[in-house]
């Protein structure tokens, strides 16, 4: 597509390319937080301040349904909406400049990759993934508290409580459980561990979770087309209802699946100790329901139930593989854990 057919259609109109001092002043700034807010970049500051030294930005009148700020990968450039303050911490230009420094392309210019979305010949592959790691990453570096923030009919808590706040959650709750640096790096390429972590954890499940969030940011896409008046009112409801049952099947695969995995794999007392507890708090990032918060933390005490029977059950096995020596040990952990357990009911009641 004609780059200049595609700005008009979008609503974009050119205006001027900002100056050397200016891309400067963004480049070093940019660079800067985003090694200082994920330490694990650190190594990699001259490779990114390069490559945004190389950004091409143009002041631009931008239309009001769209982001003042937007990152066009058909010419590589980022698009400032005239009346954008640079010299201001922005949301919506570090989300773009992530975008910018994500991209791959293949040597004939054809896009390759967006940070976890791939785009092959037929399909697009882990586009809400993406879009969920990169607000992730532009709302750490605004450096925003978590709180809560009511959509859709659900309750979450997040460090983006206006911005994809279900997509930013569920993107809270993988870096919970697989750690942020293992999802920071390969998001943007400097790593590709991402995929074997990923599908290693959640197994056959893989790429059912990656579509989910894929379909909560279309289902998202088309509420707002329904409020623009291209969808009819009263599907509103319907694709509400739709984003809370994809959100909260993926929450609750996640959870599932991750410490069914884990509990297997655990050979030492102090590893299911660390375990029992980083299930614990689980339940401290997940989305309710705001009419009926008990369906949520019901599914979760019930399956509860059953992962301290394999946590209990796993103890027993390093037990009896460790020989007797390990019994006062065992007995000391399990008093522990019913301790927890004890502690976390007299909390939530």
């Amino acid at each position: 597509m004609n780059i200049q057919k595609k700005l008009t259609r979008l609503g974009i109109e050119k205006i001027e390319e900002l100056d050397k001092k200016d891309v400067n002043y963004l480049a070093h700034y940019m660079a800067n937080r985003m090694t200082k807010t994920f330490p694990i970049l650190q190594d990699y500051y001259n490779e990114i301040l390069s490559k945004l030294l190389n950004c091409k930005m143009y002041y631009a009148k931008i239309a009001e349904n769209l982001a003042k700020v937007d990152y066009i990968y058909e010419d590589d450039c980022i698009y400032i909406d005239e009346n954008v303050n640079i010299y201001e911490p922005n949301e919506q230009l570090f989300h773009e400049l992530i975008h910018y420094l994500q991209v791959v392309k293949t040597n004939n210019g054809k896009l390759k990759q967006i940070g976890l979305c791939d785009f092959g010949d037929f399909s697009v592959n882990g586009l809400g993934l993406n879009e969920a790691v990169v607000q992730y990453m532009a709302a750490s570096l605004i450096q925003r508290e978590k709180q809560k923030a009511s959509i859709y009919g659900l309750e979450v808590k997040t460090i983006s409580p206006v911005i994809y706040p279900t997509l930013t959650n569920l993107m809270e709750q993988l870096i919970y459980l697989l750690g942020e640096d293992s999802i920071i790096s390969p998001a943007l390429n400097i790593e590709n561990n991402f995929e074997d972590l990923f599908y290693n954890t959640f197994e056959e499940k893989g790429n059912h979770i990656i579509k989910s969030f894929d379909k909560i940011l279309d289902l998202k896409n088309k509420l707002l087309e329904s409020k623009q008046g291209v969808y009819k009112k009263e599907s509103k409801g319907i694709l509400e209802e739709c984003i809370r049952y994809v959100y909260l099947e993926t929450q609750n695969l996640m959870m599932v699946k991750y410490f069914d995995k884990m509990v297997t794999m655990l050979t030492s007392i102090e590893e299911i100790d660390f375990y029992i507890e980083k299930f614990l708090n689980y339940q401290k990032v997940l989305g309710l329901i705001e009419s009926n918060r008990f369906e949520v933390l019901d599914f979760y005490e019930e399956y509860k139930e059953k992962i301290m029977t394999k946590f209990d059950k796993q103890l027993m096995k390093i037990s009896r593989e460790k020989g007797k020596n390990t019994l006062s040990l065992y007995n000391s952990s399990l008093g522990n854990f019913l301790r927890k357990i004890i502690s976390r009911f007299w909390i939530n009641n």
